[in-house]
């Protein structure tokens, strides 16, 4: 829930032993969304804002804090004109607003949510302490996904959820469904995996990792030993599928509504970042929200049971060089734009903020999980436009967990004023992507957007009310731009 990108909470990362959850069958997912009906084409072109909520641990306060700073300055929130994402324990209230949109009422009820629910389980297990005592005594860290019970409710709109049994009795007394355009984050365990199976803490240095597309792939000598030994090769990976092309697959999926399924699966699949899992009931935000707060030391992986909903390619269902699918946590992309901004050139990028890797947690997710989070996160920063990252003082307290409530509370709001006037909210390390241009299909924006891209000759700003094929080909796009224009001076939120 509350979940950070694994580590972001305390000083080191203690890996423990998980168990993957029983397989069941479900029913066939509806097909897939074939494209974009004019009206929501209209509604891509109008949108304004890209708002993160990017996870930090059990901090869910602080981003009740910026939520609230921020819905009383952007009218682009009031108004819907917004894609919503999270990553993390950020996916709870991403996933709230995107079924129930952004209003007086919902931002006052998700306030009051945040900042009122019971964390102690996620605290206590935060603890560094009482993970180095376990991980000595070989007990796992991570917890019953049951204790997100309340927060779960909360997102699925489930006000009597205290005297059900399970999650998914809360599940079944819900009839929440995504109505507005929105990213989850999680990371795909199959493919990242990559500790060496005598010594789990240490990288067996098969795989190499693609920052341009966040995919994995065996490294040439390897592809080529297990070529020669395919008896082997099935021994060492029996999830993974032995191909003539060295590629195993991307590293994260994209949990999404059917808008934003049919808007991002028009991105060719060798330049798209994610894979796309399509949700449409109040089971699959249920568990677009386990997958993203499912890192390790935190709760256990959460299998896929329905992969007919998965675009891993080009083909819905068809998992290319995996036999099956495992969410690992929502960690490796905190600021999930990079396909956003490539489909909607206009929108501007706003995240909560959230807290990088400390060295050793760093080096330790990288030896297990491939991926080196401070690079991957050089390059996705680069699309922010504003971000109220927690600035030393705050963070001194997560590493402690002493602020109630309340002060997290102010802590976030207080940070976001002092973004919103421009001394702070830029990253300081970023690197530029490789696809920095808008996609073919891109929708242009219905409203003046003059730095939308790099340079100011950019042609006239195509502004043709949300039709495609306007732009030049790899025109570069502008980031970091603040969100100047979408700003207006603060209004009364009751």
């Amino acid at each position: 829930m509350m979940f950070a990108r694994a580590g972001s909470c305390h000083p080191f990362l203690l890996f423990a032993s998980v168990l993957l959850l029983g397989a069941a069958t479900l029913p066939t997912a509806a097909a897939p969304p074939s494209g974009l009906s004019v009206e929501e084409r209209r509604r891509f072109a109008d949108a304004q804002l890209m708002f993160c909520f990017q996870g930090k641990g059990s901090c869910l306060p602080y981003d009740a804090g910026v939520l609230h700073e921020a819905y009383s300055r952007l009218p682009a929130l009031r108004e819907n004109r917004v894609i919503i994402a999270g990553n993390s324990s950020g996916s709870i209230a991403a996933a709230y607003f995107a079924c129930f949109g952004f209003s007086d009422a919902t931002v006052k009820h998700a306030v009051t949510r945040l900042t009122e629910g019971n964390r102690d389980a996620v605290r206590n297990m935060e603890n560094p302490h009482s993970k180095l005592s376990k991980s000595i005594r070989g007990k796992p860290t991570e917890i019953s996904h049951e204790n997100l019970r309340e927060y779960i409710a909360f997102a699925l709109g489930v006000e009597r959820w205290q005297d059900a049994k399970s999650l998914d009795e809360i599940v079944a007394r819900s009839t929440a469904k995504p109505r507005y355009p929105i990213i989850i984050v999680s990371c795909n365990k199959e493919v990242l995996e990559d500790a060496d199976a005598s010594d789990g803490r240490a990288s067996s240095r098969y795989k190499e990792f693609d920052l341009n597309t966040l995919t994995a792939s065996w490294r040439p000598e390897v592809h080529e030993f297990y070529r020669a030994h395919p008896e082997r090769f099935a021994s060492d990976h029996p999830d993974l599928v032995l191909s003539d092309d060295r590629r195993i697959g991307r590293g994260v999926t994209y949990f999404v509504d059917r808008t934003m399924y049919a808007l991002l699966s028009q991105i060719p699949p060798e330049e798209r970042q994610a894979d796309l899992r399509l949700i449409e009931t109040a089971a699959d935000v249920a568990l677009a929200i386990k997958a993203s707060v499912s890192e390790p030391t935190y709760f256990a992986p959460v299998p896929e049971l329905q992969p007919d909903r998965l675009l891993v390619d080009s083909r819905q269902g068809d998992l290319g060089n995996v036999r099956k699918r495992t969410y690992y946590g929502g960690y490796i992309v905190a600021v999930p734009s990079q396909d956003v901004r490539r489909m909607l050139p206009g929108v501007r990028v706003f995240g909560t903020g959230f807290r990088h890797f400390a060295l050793l947690s760093r080096s330790t997710v990288r030896d297990w999980l491939l991926a080196d989070v401070e690079l991957v996160a050089q390059r996705t920063e680069w699309w922010a436009d504003l971000e109220t990252y927690p600035d030393a003082e705050m963070e001194s307290h997560m590493d402690f967990r002493d602020l109630t409530a309340q002060q997290e509370f102010e802590f976030g709001r207080r940070r976001a004023v002092e973004c919103f006037a421009g001394h702070a909210g830029l990253p300081k390390f970023v690197a530029r992507p490789k696809f920095d241009y808008p996609a073919a299909a891109a929708i242009m924006p219905a409203y003046a957007a003059d730095d939308m891209f790099e340079k100011p000759e950019a042609p006239a700003i195509a502004q043709k009310s949300g039709k495609s094929g306007d732009v030049p080909a790899r025109q570069p796009l502008k980031s970091n731009r603040g969100l100047g224009p979408l700003l207006t001076e603060p209004r009364h939120v009751p």
